[in-house]
């Protein structure tokens, strides 16, 4: 059965005229004469059958009709005025590109890069927004988001930017204080471990190195990637972290590899839009500028 709905320019001019109750108001918000409001009206009380507006001679006044209507339909344009505020917000055309991503990737590689992106697209406008939060890409205003996991959030076009490698590191001070640094068992027996994965980095490296770690100290306890830099950094203790965060320490000789073996992890930053985002020549751009200065980062890190 099909459903009972009258001419919707007919119910927008009703919407507007009951909120103002006055026709030359609601003409001038629609962009149409007054006469054009009022025809509207006309059509839609002929359409109902029921008088929706009291002609009075200080104004326009509704009736319990018109009050019922304007009352059930106002959520409905609520409705509606949320679902197209984002898009009013930016021109469909527009050269603003949304990266929403994690603070460590942010800080420890993106920020790293946005004079040579400029250079490189000075007429995309680049945004960052950081969160530790799982931005919802259907409902808000991000075109990429750059995460960190293993994928297969929902249905998302997914795509990771680096394999899954965790490097061990330690500041150059503290491994200059070890007595053999050739004995792993030793030198870890006698540092702390900063540990940053629920799951237990240090099990599966001990499993991959064949080194021991039951005399070992107790470990540090640090959820987030760039505290745990930053504990490494000031010599606090050692850590296996993702290669690409410590590419830039290793090679400045801020952090120091204590341990020449990386472990595969089943995590990464990886890239995520919805399906169609690529579409927009601003998105592909960004997206093919992530791979390129991921693929050349490491090329200079090896």
């Amino acid at each position: 059965m099909p459903l009972s709905i009258p001419p919707l320019n007919a119910v927008r001019a009703f919407e507007v005229a009951a909120r103002y109750l006055n026709f030359s108001r609601a003409a001038e918000e629609l962009g149409v004469t007054q006469g054009a409001i009022s025809k509207q009206a006309i059509l839609l009380e002929d359409y109902i059958g029921a008088k929706l507006f009291e002609r009075l001679p200080g104004g326009l006044a509704l009736t319990q009709e018109g009050i019922a209507l304007r009352n059930s339909i106002a959520p409905a344009f609520e409705l509606l005025n949320d679902a197209f505020g984002r898009f009013r917000r930016r021109p469909p055309r527009s050269n603003v590109c949304r990266i929403s991503t994690l603070a460590s990737f942010a800080s420890q590689f993106l920020v790293l890069r946005l004079s040579s992106f400029e250079e490189q697209h000075p007429d995309i406008k680049l945004e960052i927004l950081t969160s530790d939060r799982l931005v919802d890409l259907a409902r808000e205003e991000v075109d990429v988001s750059v995460r960190y996991g293993p994928g297969g959030q929902g249905d998302l076009i997914e795509a990771p930017l680096v394999k899954g490698v965790l490097a061990a590191v330690s500041s150059p001070k503290l491994l200059e204080r070890a007595d053999d640094k050739k004995d792993l068992a030793a030198f870890l027996s006698s540092v702390r471990r900063i540990q940053v994965f629920s799951n237990n980095e240090w099990r599966k490296w001990s499993e991959v190195t064949g080194v021991n770690l039951f005399d070992a100290p107790r470990p540090f306890i640090i959820e987030d990637f760039v505290v745990a830099i930053e504990a490494v950094l000031a010599g606090q203790g050692v850590a296996l972290l993702p290669e690409i965060l410590v590419r830039k320490h290793l090679v400045n000789g801020d952090m120091a590899s204590f341990c020449s073996t990386q472990i595969d992890w089943n995590q990464t930053y990886y890239t995520a839009h919805v399906v169609g985002a690529e579409r927009r020549p601003v998105v592909r751009e960004v997206l093919a500028w992530l791979g390129r200065e991921v693929s050349e980062n490491a090329k200079l890190s090896a």
